[in-house]
């Protein structure tokens, strides 16, 4: 009962440790540092590596990119190998991204997810980031909004991980990042049909091209 008790206590340690180290806003930091810009003022005011980019620098924004993956990577990877129990590492996963969405070193400000989402799921298995890429770059050629993107690519990564694995619980994985991801993505200035409306942008530039709409 006691070890089981210990346990628990360090899985539910272990997840709220990945947050707080998702949460770490390293594309802001390198803003700072480089320029004294806080990306929250500029561009589209994600403080992540797309605005990072576009606004400040190629090489900077590469490097904050990199570490946003590895915020992702790192928490279901470590967790893993101490837990030994996948749904702790999903978990711990999914506290990375959220933490990085909605930093507490930011007042829960932060950015978009995608890149730390990507470091999660490449450390479950490389070829999910393939799945994602096919699901999300489907939906932006025929769709053209972000938003059914970024839905399309989680959607078809938890369906190959379901499939590979043969278990369900990456159904649930799909259906957290969801949760976490896809508030970021709307805009409040506009309806919110409007948000999810097909055609929403002109071209595939737009899309990528790090403006508030």
């Amino acid at each position: 009962m006691l070890m089981g008790s210990l346990e628990l206590f360090r899985n539910i340690g272990l997840v709220i440790t990945c947050y707080f180290i998702g949460a770490i806003p390293f594309c802001n930091i390198i803003a700072k540092i480089h320029s004294n810009k806080d990306l929250r003022k500029i561009g589209d005011r994600n403080p992540g590596g797309w605005n990072l980019v576009f606004n400040v620098s190629k090489f900077w924004g590469s490097l904050g990119i990199i570490l946003d993956v590895l915020k992702g990577f790192l928490p279901y990877f470590l967790v893993l190998r101490i837990t030994g129990i996948e749904i702790v590492a999903i978990l711990a996963g999914c506290a990375a991204v959220a933490g990085h969405n909605y930093s507490a070193y930011l007042k829960f400000s932060g950015g978009r997810g995608i890149a730390t989402t990507l470091g999660f799921l490449l450390a479950i298995n490389p070829l999910t980031i393939i799945a994602f890429g096919i699901g999300m770059l489907s939906a932006l050629f025929s769709i053209k909004n972000m938003i059914w993107g970024v839905i399309s690519g989680i959607v078809a990564s938890s369906i190959f991980l379901w499939l590979f694995k043969s278990s369900p619980i990456y159904l649930i994985l799909g259906i957290l990042l969801i949760i976490i991801i896809i508030p970021k993505y709307i805009n409040r200035s506009i309806t919110i049909p409007h948000n999810f409306k097909f055609r929403k942008e002109k071209s595939l530039k737009d899309l990528f091209t790090p403006t508030i709409r």
